[in-house]
């Protein structure tokens, strides 16, 4: 089940949705217009937040890798914003925040599921 999340409402559901699924394991899947691509290694969700500069917004993705000796923060910022939603498991719980931008490009930030730990 996906649930758009209304322009209005984003700042504060970012700052919820980041509290909830801090430290869960997440990797970024890509669709650009005739091309997929998605990252092999998870990193642990440390924070996401809005910047706006007028009309554009940027969503800023804070994980951490912890796959080395030492943990390295990954910082990934999607340009021009133009629509948020998530994805539901079966448990209500939430699997995927869709981040599409204004040029048709879908972002998707898949975590680890609570049900089976797969991503």
């Amino acid at each position: 089940m996906s649930k758009a999340i209304k322009p209005i409402n984003w700042e504060n559901f970012l700052k919820e949705f980041s509290a909830r699924n801090h430290n869960r394991r997440a990797r970024f899947e890509l669709f650009n217009i005739g091309e997929r691509s998605e990252e092999t290694q998870e990193s642990h969700l440390e924070n996401i937040s809005l910047r706006k500069f007028g009309n554009q917004t940027q969503l800023i993705v804070t994980r951490i890798d912890k796959s080395g000796k030492e943990e390295a923060k990954i910082v990934d910022t999607l340009e021009n914003v133009h629509g948020l939603g998530v994805q539901l498991e079966s448990d209500g719980s939430e699997n995927v925040l869709e981040v599409a931008d204004n040029k048709g490009n879908l972002a998707m930030l898949r975590f680890e599921s609570k049900i089976d730990g797969a991503s």
